[in-house]
């Protein structure tokens, strides 16, 4: 038990690893609420002092996120307006689509950002450090730093997964009754449409949705069962986003689905893509 616990605080506060990640989900995070809100929030929508200064505070923290100018206080800033979104606006005041779970999920989200290196890769933090260090005839700071915040991200969506599946472990749900429900609200209308095996076919829709998310809770963490999960993860979310009006909350979870995944790993990929690592290669061959 010892040797487990050090493993796992390792893991979760003692991981180093490339900034690359982090700051990908960063520029994805503050595109995502531009999607949401940006057309919501713009200045002559909402004229009174308050729509005002949300206005404000949303267009100026979300574009610092976008372009990493004070990476992590912006991150912090956006959080924060994303937090007034959800309970001020939302709960308080009674703005009912501001009260859904993709709210709260993109507002967490950024606040976590604060915990991770996302100012070190792909943003003007990068590049005024790499002109400092130039200045100062020193090398270019490392796109590394401490991954602790990707893992809390990783904690964020196994719970969510976790209790999205529990909250439909019931007959309401696994009898298909709700998925028949949503089926007539958005596609066949007030009438029971005449589709034989519609009550079978919902029922067995709704077990595996359920099965696929404790799946994803428990098994994405993990390396040996995530490189078949995270097919049938992004697959899920791909199709409540082309069926169901939930395509903020689809394209978060596969935009985090980033955070699952080895630091280093995605730096390479991006490397390869780039082709820095074929040219590092034939100047080592080179030589």
């Amino acid at each position: 038990m010892p040797a487990l616990a050090d493993r796992f605080a390792a893991w979760a506060v003692d991981t180093y690893g490339s900034s690359r990640s982090s700051a990908l989900i960063r520029i994805g995070i503050a595109m995502l609420f531009w999607s949401r809100w940006a057309g919501e929030l713009l200045l002559y929508m909402n004229q009174s002092i308050i729509g005002l200064v949300l206005s404000l505070n949303f267009f100026l923290a979300t574009t610092l996120l976008f372009i990493g100018y004070k990476s992590r206080l912006a991150a912090l800033w956006t959080g924060i307006v994303g937090l007034v979104i959800y309970f001020y606006f939302g709960h308080a005041l009674g703005r009912e689509p501001w009260t859904h779970h993709h709210t709260y999920l993109l507002a967490i989200t950024a606040l976590l950002l604060t915990l991770t290196p996302c100012e070190r890769s792909f943003s003007l933090d990068r590049y005024l450090a790499v002109a400092r260090a130039e200045r100062r005839g020193h090398p270019p700071p490392p796109e590394r730093g401490n991954l602790w915040g990707l893992r809390l991200i990783v904690l964020q969506l196994s719970v969510l997964y976790f209790f999205s599946a529990y909250d439909k472990t019931g007959f309401a749900f696994l009898s298909g009754a709700r998925l028949e429900h949503i089926f007539l609200w958005f596609y066949a209308g007030s009438d029971y449409p005449d589709l034989p095996g519609l009550p079978t076919l919902a029922m067995l829709a709704a077990i595996s949705v359920v099965l696929v998310e404790y799946a994803l809770a428990f098994g994405l963490p993990f390396r040996p069962t995530r490189r078949y999960l995270v097919w049938v993860g992004l697959a899920f979310h791909a199709i409540l986003y082309v069926t169901l009006p939930v395509y903020t909350f689809s394209a978060t979870m596969m935009l985090l689905y980033l955070a699952y995944f080895d630091a280093d790993d995605v730096d390479k990929v991006i490397r390869r893509v780039q082709g820095l690592e074929i040219e590092t290669a034939t100047k080592e061959t080179a030589s």
